[in-house]
């Protein structure tokens, strides 16, 4: 029941006049008004029930700064998971599960030491993002990733020119400040075997990889202070 209707049902006998019902209503409205306001207060600290104008607040917050381009609903699960995200700043699987909450899948994070011996030493803080296309079980936060069936990931077919600038934020934020991603590798299901240490893979059927390397010189992406020479971000 309404406070509007319980203020009336309330009235005295005498009072229950037109006028008397009238101001009755009134009276009950602004209760009414007060109740759905402090509603709207508690909802506004839902990230999933907050209107849009508060998620910008919620994410000051959780220091989850929107990516470029960035979907509303992918902010939200950002913003939604970030105790949990921001707990595993800085490793393997904290670097997986930020990416992932961007709805374009879960990579897997390859890092320098998996790779072929490099004799540029400064070269060891270097990872690879590779969506392998397959299911994981995972994301592990051990980094015990096994490989399944082909599983399509929204990577595949997204634009480029939305998905790298969104990827360079987020990853440049959950990785270490050593740290530098040199490539984003879309394998598309193409058969990967074994560990995932470089010289182990067997590249097997599939359409091919995709090889995101560092932003084009001159491009909207390559603004100084916002990039690393060389490397993806």
């Amino acid at each position: 029941m309404s406070y509007r209707q319980f203020q009336i049902d309330i009235t005295p006998s005498p009072l229950r006049g037109p006028s008397g019902q009238a101001w009755a209503g009134e009276l009950g409205g602004a209760k009414d008004a007060l109740v759905a306001r402090a509603r709207d207060a508690v909802k506004a600290g839902w990230v999933e029930r907050a209107p849009s104008d508060a998620v910008p607040l919620l994410s000051l917050d959780a220091r989850i700064e929107r990516a470029p381009g960035e979907a509303e609903a992918s902010w939200r699960d950002r913003i939604r998971s970030a105790f949990d995200s921001w707990s595993w700043l800085g490793t393997r699987y904290g670097i997986t599960l930020a990416v992932g909450l961007l709805g374009y899948g879960y990579p897997a994070v390859v890092t320098q030491g998996e790779l072929p011996v490099d004799t540029d030493v400064t070269r060891w803080a270097r990872l690879r993002l590779i969506f392998t296309g397959r299911a994981m079980a995972g994301p592990s936060p051990w980094g015990a990733f096994g490989w399944g069936a082909r599983q399509v990931q929204f990577i595949e077919s997204a634009d480029p020119a939305v998905a790298r600038p969104q990827l360079r934020r987020v990853t440049r934020t959950w990785i270490n400040a050593r740290d530098r991603v040199a490539t984003v590798v879309i394998a598309r299901g193409t058969r990967l075997w074994g560990r995932v240490v470089w010289s182990s893979f067997v590249w097997g059927d599939g359409p091919g990889i995709i090889v995101w390397g560092p932003p084009a010189f001159g491009s909207a992406e390559a603004r100084w202070g916002a990039f690393a020479w060389g490397v993806f971000c």
